[in-house]
Order: C-alpha cells, then structure tokens, then sequence
C-alpha cells in the first residue's frame, strides 16, 4: 500500500522508470552490445564498424577518453522535473539532441540496414543521416522517414560535379531537410582491420569469407532476404543494368579528394535547404564555412577514422563554438557512447550530436530491432542526465560549470 502512494506521487513518476525489460538488463551499455554484435555478425563486417585508422586506432580511442576526462558540476536543490530533451534544429523540432550520423554501408553490417534507421528515426523524430555509398537510395529512405532524413555527400569531381549536384536534385525533390557535405576525406586512408580481412573495394569473397559467414546464420538469413546493394544511389549513373560489383567500382572510380571553399560555394548556391559541412576541427574553417552562409558545422574527425594523430573533436570544440556558435548551428560528433556523452558536448556549446558506432552496434547485435533500442537507450540516458545536473532544457546545460583540461586554445 505505502509502494502505491509512491507510485501515485508525481514527483516520483519523474525519478522512478518502469523496471528495465530483459534487453536492458542484458545490454545496459553501448559496450555490451558492441560485444554481442562481435559475436553475432561476421568479422569483417564487425571490423569495418569497429575499426579505425592507423596501427593502433589510437584516435578513436582519444575520442573516448577525452569525453571520459570533462567534468560536469551538477545543480541541486531545484524542483524535480521532466527533462524538455526537444531541440530546434534547422527549423525543424526534434525530440533529443542526438542524430544518426552518416555510415558507410549498414547494409553489410546488417542487411536492410538503412531501413530499419530511417523507420526508427521516423517513428522517434529524430534526424537520420543517409550515407551516399548506402545500400538504399535517397527515394527509399525518404518515404519511410519524410521528416527526418538527412543527406551526405562525398565528392564525385568529373564533368563539374555533375553526379553531385543531380543527387542534390534527387534529394530536393525527395524532400531530404538537410544537406551535408563530408570535408574530411581528402584521400583514402589505411584502416588495417579492413585490409587484414580483405576488405577492399570492390570486394572479393574467398574461401576466407566463407568460412568467416557460416558460423553467423541470423546475419546469412537477413542476407538472403534483403541483399547488400551497395552504392544504391550511383546505380542510376553506372548503368541500371550493371552488376553491384560494376556499379561499386563505377563508384570509386568516380570519388576522390574533398571539397574545396569554392565547390561548397556552388553547393549553397544550388541547395536551398539547410546546408551543413562535417569534418570540421580548426576555427579558421569554420568561420570559412560561416562566411560562405552554411546553416551547420559538424565537428567531427569522422570517428578516428581518417587521421589516427587528429585531436579529440570534443576537445576543439570549444574554441570553434567560440568563434562561429552565435551565427551557425554547431553540431558534434566522434566519441559519443553515452547521455552523459551528450551532454558534456551541449555543456560546451554544441547544438546537437551524431553517432554512428553506437547505432551499427546495435544494429549489429539485435537486426532489425538495434536502431530502436539505441534511440531509447540514448533518449532515457540524455533525460536522467539531465535531471542529474539540473538543467530542465537543453539550453540550460551550456550555464553549467565544466572542468576540461584537454581544450586546445589556438592561436591566433
């Protein structure tokens, strides 16, 4: 009797949840479903999620530990609450300040991969970041996630980007809210992962990948029903009747370098929508980026997977908030594995986060199932977050008082 008084008690339906069900009891953390999803799928596929430049990956590492080391002082003594998670982002409301950050091929991860994202995404008002080089087009996703479907480009410089700018038709005609082009890509990088398993576009299966596969029957029985048709989107370039395999070299062939100043110019004449580059770690970038009129900045160092010696992106955050956050959108991404994750990067300026590894974990470990049991991981973390340190809205966490010894101060 006394339990359902304070069950009845409204500020006790803020501090007490309904016991965990059997997923969160088996995979409390991003790291444990990073562990069943080792498991579950192939090792290439699980390397290529998991992976990282260089010979010990020691950026992506960095990233971790640069967002372990910032303190947060939390505020007490306020009235208990119902955290306001919502966040406006490019004119339009979302219901966390976390997004689905752009991935190479989830599909191989996972078949069907990018629609099980976007539906999650759809249904939980929460952007989805569709990758070019993914396994569904621009058309596809668009239908099953209208409102929250944003669109990366990597760069495709024959005939003056013309392979570019017609996916950025399709994508207006879509109706894709925001565009984002990819600058840290200047050249192809060595994961060593991938080459230890052969992963190298376009990719040969061997005797290897047989017998990698065959302990793995759920990811062969998801195989059979969807496929991996990678580079969807370049298919209507290379030629609809080609192969995969022709269509993924077509591909390669076409991509190569990083936008220039000058390109991302022609892109904000071209797009009307919201306009965002990702991949951004010096303040002088970003106020060139400010300057040509893009609405977002991703700072971003693509997960440790471009530069091994790249600093943490969380730590020249700052400066760059600093420098353009009062005239563009600034958004974070690299490292987040947790709520308290988020709200270190939104205590230190950053409008909203993407994360990419956490979701092809889950995706990864669960199927179809892991976008949506993420999304609900991150949006329960960010909310008792939060409550935690006592901000009752996102904008209250940049008032709050942070130790971050890591901040790089750059020079003018």
């Amino acid at each position: 009797m006394g339990m359902n008084k304070i069950v009845k008690n409204s500020d006790a339906q803020l501090l007490y949840k309904s016991p965990p069900n059997k997923l969160e009891l088996k995979y409390p953390t991003i790291a444990d479903l990073r562990r069943r999803a080792r498991r579950r799928v192939p090792r290439f596929a699980f390397d290529y999620v998991d992976g990282a430049a260089g010979a010990n990956e020691t950026g992506m590492h960095r990233n971790a530990a640069a967002l372990d080391a910032i303190e947060v002082v939390p505020r007490y003594g306020v009235e208990n609450f119902k955290a306001d998670m919502e966040v406006d982002l490019f004119g339009r409301r979302f219901s966390a300040p976390i997004a689905v950050a752009p991935m190479g091929i989830p599909g191989m991860v996972w078949p069907g991969g990018e629609e099980a994202f976007a539906k999650a995404a759809q249904e939980a008002r929460m952007p989805f970041t569709l990758g070019s080089s993914s396994a569904a087009t621009i058309e596809r996703i668009t239908e099953l996630a209208p409102d929250c479907t944003w669109f990366q480009l990597y760069r495709m410089p024959n005939n003056d980007l013309a392979i570019n700018f017609d996916l950025v038709k399709r994508a207006e005609l879509a109706g894709v809210h925001a565009l984002i082009l990819t600058l840290d890509v200047p050249a192809r990088t060595k994961r060593p992962r991938e080459l230890r398993n052969r992963l190298i576009i376009p990719y040969r299966p061997g005797l290897r990948t047989v017998v990698d596969v065959l302990p793995h029957p759920a990811w062969l029985l998801a195989l059979s029903k969807n496929g991996i048709n990678a580079f969807a989107n370049y298919r209507k370039y290379a030629g609809n009747n080609l192969p995969n395999r022709e269509v993924v070299k077509f591909a390669r062939k076409q991509s190569g370098g990083t936008f220039t100043w000058g390109e991302v110019e022609k892109f904000r004449d071209k797009w009307k929508g919201p306009l965002v580059v990702k991949g951004i770690l010096h303040p002088q970038d970003a106020n060139r980026a400010s300057k040509i009129g893009v609405d977002g900045i991703i700072v971003s160092n693509h997960g440790g997977r471009q530069l091994e010696s790249a600093p943490a992106s969380i730590d020249v955050l700052p400066e760059i908030v600093s420098s353009v956050g009062n005239n563009t959108t600034i958004l974070f991404d690299s490292g987040i594995r947790s709520g308290e994750d988020v709200i270190r990067a939104l205590a230190l300026g950053a409008k909203s986060t993407l994360s990419g590894r956490c979701f092809m974990y889950g995706l990864a470990a669960l199927g179809s199932k892991g976008p949506k049991y993420v999304i609900d991981y991150f949006f329960e973390e960010i909310s008792e977050s939060m409550r935690q340190v006592g901000a009752k809205s996102c904008a209250e966490l940049t008032s709050l008082v942070t130790r971050h010894t890591g901040a790089y101060l750059f020079k003018d």
